[in-house]
């Protein structure tokens, strides 16, 4: 009976030590954040730094009311690569710390709206239709138009002897009816 009791309570602690031990690994890890301070000089003037396209990049002691066109000043102005478009000049300082003006990137690649010219299939010319066609199926087409009459749908060029699926596939966004 001792052996049984004793046996019980080497049981229990060995227990009560790997639930200790469990229960200590599952403590959740603690973060720690560092907040980054704004530099200040001996005149209470934030110390602001601009890289890019600069005459002068480096460091700068500002006026936390000073704007960004002010800070530009101090470094010399823009290169004649900087983008005029990438950055605000009347942006306060305030509690940024750094600027980077961009360089151009070359030609704006706005969207732009062209209008796109169609030949239209019931009125073109023979001369005409060799922008799009061959030249047999541009007088196949301009034979089936008189014999025919009128196109009544882009895909009606698929009749005209000469002219199928692939041939309407690319030339179907260049022409119409009217």
């Amino acid at each position: 009976m001792l052996k049984i009791i004793i046996c019980a309570v080497v049981v229990t602690i060995v227990g009560l030590f790997i639930m200790n031990r469990i229960s200590v690994s599952k403590t959740e890890p603690t973060i720690s954040y560092v907040e980054e301070s704004i530099s200040t000089d001996v005149n209470g003037n934030v110390k602001v730094t601009i890289s890019g396209e600069v005459i002068h990049p480096g460091t700068y002691s500002l006026s936390s009311q000073a704007t960004l066109a002010d800070l530009i000043a101090l470094a010399g102005g823009i290169s004649e690569d900087a983008d005029v478009n990438s950055y605000t000049p009347g942006l306060i300082i305030n509690g940024h710390t750094s600027f980077y003006i961009s360089k151009i990137n070359g030609e704006a690649k706005a969207c732009t709206v062209e209008k796109i010219e169609k030949i239209n299939i019931n009125t073109a010319t023979e001369s005409e239709l060799l922008t799009i066609l061959s030249s047999s199926q541009a007088k196949a087409l301009v034979a089936y138009r008189q014999e025919n009459g009128r196109f009544t749908s882009i895909e009606d060029i698929m009749k005209v002897s000469g002219i199928g699926e692939k041939t309407f596939a690319n030339v179907k966004d260049s022409i119409s009816l009217q």
